[in-house]
């Protein structure tokens, strides 16, 4: 395995496979993909790709943190390519939301997708997301 430096703005999380067999090349999904690039509003618009669970939580907030703390734009995280979330990643969202809130940022979820909203309605987490955009609604000017 070669280890690459990470960009500041693009981390991505793995979880190892628990062992490594250098006789092997298959390529492994990435388990989380997270970036970071200004959106025309002027947002910081953060890209989730992957799982959000208990595998990858921990990094994940780690990363949003630091660019809800660490930069003086409102921020949106673009949902579109997450293709699961677990009870911990829910909890990232939340936590997430608090800390912007604390931070004085505005954070807005777009493209969430019917499964994700469907469990946040549930658990009453859209409450905490006022402007959580579904998929196929716009993103605000």
């Amino acid at each position: 395995m070669t280890n690459r430096p990470l960009d500041r703005d693009t981390v991505v999380a793995a979880v190892p496979d628990g062992g490594s067999d250098a006789s092997v090349t298959t390529t492994e999904p990435v388990q989380l993909e997270l970036s970071c690039h200004p959106g025309p509003n002027g947002y910081q618009v953060i890209s989730v790709t992957g799982e959000l669970d208990i595998a990858t939580a921990e990094q994940a907030y780690a990363y949003l943190s630091e660019i809800i703390d660490g930069r003086p734009a409102p921020v949106t995280v673009d949902l579109s390519g997450l293709t699961f979330c677990d009870a911990s990643g829910l909890g990232v969202l939340a936590k997430t939301a608090r800390n912007a809130r604390q931070a004085g940022r505005q954070l807005i979820l777009t493209s969430a997708r019917p499964s994700l909203l469907k469990i946040m309605r549930i658990t009453g987490l859209d409450r905490v997301f006022p402007e959580l955009y579904p998929s196929a609604h716009p993103l605000p000017a």
